[in-house]
């Protein structure tokens, strides 16, 4: 069974599971905006390991991730499925954004809070830069794969919807470690078929 170590926690996932089904259902602080829809790029994450053990980059983080992003390791949890049995490690987008707001609020030994205050401003600005490179070029292509129910789903399950923000918002603020879940979200497992390989010629 794939294991996968999200933000420093370890956490059991199954093959075929998105990192975003993992992340949710052990509490853990990712982004889910668009409940998977793969547009509002807040699930993020940078595999730092194991990468052989996760689904080929798609379509949708063609459009969303840089070039540069992409050969960093970052990936759209909403649209990354484990598909081996091996360990992946990440780290999200929310988890980078935690850290670098604590080393302002809580700097470290020989620095300030104005030294912490200037790697976080070009962190945002950087991530705010590299998410709308690609948006013009690529919004009508993303959208065209998109059903309604994809945007309407805060509205039709807001009780979790709710819980869910609380848990990260709560995770981002506090220490970081997952809450679980109370009510996690239905898995969603996304299946590969891999065409059969060709007997060789005698």
């Amino acid at each position: 069974m794939p294991t996968v170590v999200m933000n420093g926690v370890a956490m059991e996932g199954k093959v075929g599971e998105r990192l975003i089904d993992v992340a949710r259902r052990n509490g853990a602080h990712v982004g889910f905006i668009c409940n998977g829809a793969g547009i509002c790029q807040a699930c993020q994450c940078q595999v730092l390991s194991g990468a052989e053990n996760l689904s080929p980059v798609n379509t949708f983080e063609e459009a969303w991730l840089t070039e540069d992003r992409l050969k960093e390791g970052h990936r759209l949890a909403c649209k990354t499925a484990l598909r081996g049995a091996g360990t992946v490690e990440v780290r999200t987008k929310a988890e980078d954004l935690r850290r670098r707001v604590l080393a302002v609020i809580r700097p470290p030994a020989g620095s300030n809070p104005v030294v912490q205050l200037v790697p976080l401003i070009q962190y945002v600005v950087q991530m705010g830069t590299d998410e709308m490179a690609l948006f013009p070029s690529n919004i009508i292509n993303v959208i065209s794969r998109i059903k309604p129910d994809d945007l309407s789903w805060p509205f039709r399950d807001l009780s979790r919807y709710m819980d869910d923000t609380k848990r990260v918002v709560t995770s981002v603020l506090g220490s970081g470690t997952p809450r679980p879940a109370l009510a996690p979200a239905p898995a969603r497992l996304v299946i590969e078929i891999e065409a059969p390989e060709k007997p060789a010629k005698p």
